[in-house]
């Protein structure tokens, strides 16, 4: 792969961009093979890049492939999904009610966006810009959700519903306060429990306010369930926490490792795969595990 993934400092003006970046509403920002100057340097770092993909040797032939969803995917559908999460946390029920239409659309989408069977291993990260994450993230959760079930054999109606599932598994984190979610030092304790709240916050807005229920709402309040019982809310183990949200934890978890955020640069696909290994039974569904895996062999 002809591509160096480098932290976003100084050092990378007057180098060759690898893959194009884009802003948040899904335009392009910087195009493939443009040297980076200051003003685009400046650019990055304003809407929240912290990594970057140089070309190797000033070669002209970077890698392209490796992704999970397309690159129109990649860029157009955050803006959407954030435009989307708005309509949702609004009082209107007209707004919510047009949300869960174009969300059932983005479900779909993603969908007929996947295949496992002419896809290549996730070998290239999704670069977030940190001002957009939660929606980056949540279109990323979904794609490699669906991926996972697409190798269980799911139906074309349970991969909707696992895609709707993943589309909403953070949206609770649209009520936790932005000083602590950008908080760029570590979190403390009383924070880490604020964050936690996130579960059940989106849960009970999905319930009371968007009159979702069921398995949509399932991987909101169980994703952060452990195999073993070490996760929360509710500490459930096993089999008792839903499939979706077994799939959902996984992804979750994947795409979450190897993002930059505020406290922290990303991990490569490598350091996930081995934390996921080590946790293989503990943390993780060792059925999903070894689907999950066997995209990378």
């Amino acid at each position: 792969m002809n591509l160096e993934l480098v932290e976003l400092t100084p050092n990378v003006i007057g180098k060759k961009l690898g893959l194009k970046l884009y802003n948040t509403k899904g335009l392009m920002l910087i195009g493939e093979g443009a040297e980076i100057n200051q003003f685009q340097y400046s650019h990055l770092q304003e809407f929240g890049y912290r990594s970057v993909y140089l070309q190797k040797n000033n070669s002209d032939n970077s890698e392209t492939g490796g992704y999970v969803i397309s690159e129109s995917m990649r860029a157009k559908s955050p803006a959407t999904l954030k435009y989307i999460f708005k309509k949702l946390m609004s009082k209107r029920k007209i707004e919510i009610l047009e949300a869960k239409k174009e969300l059932d659309s983005l479900a779909e989408s993603l969908v007929r966006n996947v295949d496992f069977k002419r896809q290549s291993a996730p070998l290239i990260l999704d670069l977030k810009r940190q001002n957009d994450y939660l929606y980056q993230h949540s279109i990323n959760v979904a794609a490699y959700s669906i991926l996972i079930g697409q190798s269980l054999q799911y139906h074309r109606s349970e991969l909707l519903y696992l895609s709707l599932t993943a589309l909403l598994h953070d949206i609770g984190m649209m009520e936790i306060d932005s000083l602590i979610l950008y908080k760029e030092s570590e979190l403390t304790e009383s924070e880490c429990e604020k964050i936690k709240e996130h579960t059940i916050k989106g849960f009970q807005h999905l319930n009371r306010n968007c009159n979702y229920s069921g398995l949509v709402t399932i991987g909101t309040i169980q994703h952060h369930e452990r195999f073993n019982g070490s996760g929360y809310p509710k500490s459930l183990c096993g089999n008792a926490i839903h499939e979706y949200a077994r799939i959902i934890a996984l992804s979750d978890f994947f795409d979450a490792y190897t993002s930059d955020r505020p406290y922290r640069r990303l991990h490569t696909i490598d350091e996930a795969i081995d934390y996921i290994k080590m946790n293989d039974g503990i943390e993780f569904d060792p059925k999903i595990v070894s689907k999950f895996l066997s995209f990378f062999e």
